[in-house]
């Protein structure tokens, strides 16, 4: 009776995402998710079909052939060659504070991924960040988030981010470099993301001390949850066609719903093929397709669930963190640093929570439900 009801509720919202389509008309997007893990919700919701019941013709852009670099990619949203990006919250953060401004209206992750570890030989040494001083640790570069929230939780920790000695920056680009580094006792602490992450755990090289790829974890290593990956689009776009804003963001919510209650391997089968690397031959498709189910395991770990909005709490504590950071004298550290003085962000500026909300609404969370096609 209860699997026959949560049917009935998925057929439902089934129709409704049908209904609205056949009410309004059809429209093209132009997409631009971040590369690779990026792309999981919008090719899924494309092989569940949802796109198509809501009338939305989707069309995906790269934006490296629009820019040189990507973190201008609040640019494209306003001056139109993009309507949507799909890529980390900073990137709303450093457009506003650049004159550029988005708004996100959907979190994918609410933490970062991330995770801090000590090298094992020290162990029973470093069991806080309070006993980072005088480390040496390989966190990436002056603008990552590895290095912004190392130094964030330094910071909670009581110590200033000059604390300890920066790894030099190819050790973090070079896994096989950092995996020789770490055994010979010249890196003291990591800050990895996937899939390095697993790669050196499972080389017996490190011990996880901080844990960000969980809500929970993040919680605990910052306070609250972090605003990761996110839909977002300019203002002057939501403005202008809040309607259209409205049913992508139901079909976000629809398929994130699937993602929640479904395995990496159910989720797996219901890609098409536009997700996967086409020129993978069929000696190596099985090896590759289970790699590609670990790697959505280990993303579902931070997926935002059952409420896709934005705490107004971690928006906060985003633009906090982002504009009080030191960043290098890279081309994107400058970029980032402009935002920082521009004195023009605020976190309310940030997000716009009214479409989830609704969105939400309409298609409320399942229990033990199988989700429609």
């Amino acid at each position: 009776m209860r699997g026959c009801l949560c049917a009935l509720i998925l057929a439902a919202g089934a129709l409704v995402g049908r209904t609205q389509a056949a009410a309004s008309p059809e429209f093209t997007l132009r997409l631009a998710p971040m590369p690779g893990i990026g792309h999981l919700v919008p090719e899924l919701a494309r092989g569940l079909g949802y796109f198509r019941q809501a009338g939305i013709h989707v069309k995906i852009i790269n934006v490296m052939n629009y820019r040189p670099d990507d973190f201008y990619s609040t640019e494209l949203l306003n001056d139109g060659t993009i309507d949507a990006e799909i890529c980390w919250y900073q990137r709303v953060v450093f457009g506003i504070g650049n004159g550029q401004p988005a708004r996100a209206v959907f979190l994918i992750d609410d933490s970062p991924h991330l995770t801090i570890a000590v090298a094992n030989r020290l162990r029973g040494k470093i069991r806080s960040a309070a006993d980072f001083k005088g480390r040496v640790i390989a966190d990436s570069a002056g603008f990552s988030t590895r290095h912004y929230l190392t130094d964030f939780i330094m910071a909670r920790a009581g110590l200033p981010p000059d604390s300890y000695t920066p790894a030099p920056a190819n050790l973090s680009a070079d896994p096989a470099l950092l995996i020789a580094a770490l055994q010979a006792g010249q890196v003291d602490i990591v800050a990895s993301m996937e899939p390095l992450t697993s790669r050196l755990l499972a080389a017996h090289l490190v011990t996880p001390l901080y844990d960000l790829r969980t809500a929970a974890g993040t919680r605990a290593a910052l306070g609250d949850v972090w605003p990761a990956r996110s839909l977002y689009l300019a203002p002057s776009y939501i403005k202008a066609h809040p309607e259209r804003v409205q049913r992508l963001v139901d079909v976000f919510v629809r398929t994130m719903r699937y993602i929640n209650s479904h395995t990496a391997a159910q989720i797996v089968a219901k890609l098409p093929s536009g997700y996967f690397a086409p020129d993978v031959g069929n000696d190596s498709w099985a090896a590759y397709k289970q790699a590609k189910t670990e790697e959505i395991a280990r993303a579902q770990l931070g997926f935002t669930r059952d409420d896709y909005s934005i705490p107004p709490s971690a928006a906060k504590l985003a633009v906090d963190v982002l504009l009080h950071t030191p960043f290098d004298d890279s081309p994107e550290g400058r970029y980032r640093r402009a935002a920082a003085r521009s004195g023009k962000v605020r976190p309310e500026m940030t997000y716009d929570n009214r479409f989830v909300e609704k969105a939400m609404k309409t298609y409320p969370r399942t229990r033990g439900a199988a989700a429609a096609d």
